[in-house]
């Protein structure tokens, strides 16, 4: 059995944490409802919990109110422990804020976006795929929140899916990163909880568009798939 190590890059707020606990949390419900036999380790980032080299078969940084340029003292501790994770060669997984600390860690680039928010239920081109990924289908809907953007991908990496409004809404590194800057474990229910109360900063006209998104299907679960078989991928 595999075990992935998720790295905690935010807490909640407060009226949400009775529902929902932590993106991680929420994240290994999702991807256990696909591999009940996967186990999870915990690491809170804020409270300078890192993993040691080896510790875990994969590692998944969650979303954060954070973005990779802010002076939070956590903030380059990851970027170091991620560009020394993938030096051994560990396997890492990025969602939102960890998908663009991922790539600006490893020489890309990400940060604020002038094209402003991205949120609601969107549809992405699927661009190039890894060998590994046993999947022909062209596009993916994903829930989005988000004012950052990767710009630049790492060295050798290669864009999974973008759209007009996120270039690199996907990427990976060969067989040892997978990221996405969508959110496949948010719920229509978390998304309004959460984005309402920052109807000032969206604004009322994008905010009301992505809240009629909310009833479409997403592939969240074919995302979660994607997400296992990536961590369950042999070793060279």
């Amino acid at each position: 059995m595999a075990t992935l190590g998720i790295l905690e890059c935010d807490v909640l707020y407060d009226d949400l944490i009775g529902d929902y606990a932590s993106y991680g949390v929420m994240l290994s419900e999702l991807l256990a409802s696909i591999d009940p036999h996967l186990n999870f380790t915990f690491y809170q980032i804020h409270d300078g919990e890192l993993p040691s080299a080896g510790e875990c078969d994969a590692y998944l940084l969650t979303g954060s109110k954070t973005g990779v340029y802010d002076p939070e003292h956590w903030v380059q501790p990851l970027m170091e422990w991620v560009r020394e994770a993938h030096a051994r060669k560990e396997r890492m997984l990025g969602i939102c804020f960890g998908h663009q600390l991922l790539a600006h860690a490893l020489g890309g680039h990400a940060g604020l976006s002038n094209k402003g928010w991205g949120v609601g239920n969107h549809m992405t081109e699927i661009d190039h795929r890894p060998m590994w990924l046993n999947d022909d289908q062209p596009a993916y809907q994903l829930i989005y929140s988000h004012k950052d953007q990767v710009s630049a991908l790492p060295e050798g990496a290669r864009r999974l899916a973008g759209s007009d409004f996120c270039q690199f809404a996907a990427w990976y590194l060969h067989d040892l990163i997978l990221s996405f800057q969508g959110h496949p474990e948010f719920t229509p229910e978390y998304f309004r909880r959460l984005l309402g109360r920052r109807r000032e900063d969206v604004g009322d006209e994008r905010l009301t568009q992505a809240m009629n998104t909310l009833e479409q299907p997403n592939d969240s679960k074919t995302i979660a798939r994607w997400m296992t078989e990536f961590i369950h991928l042999p070793r060279a």
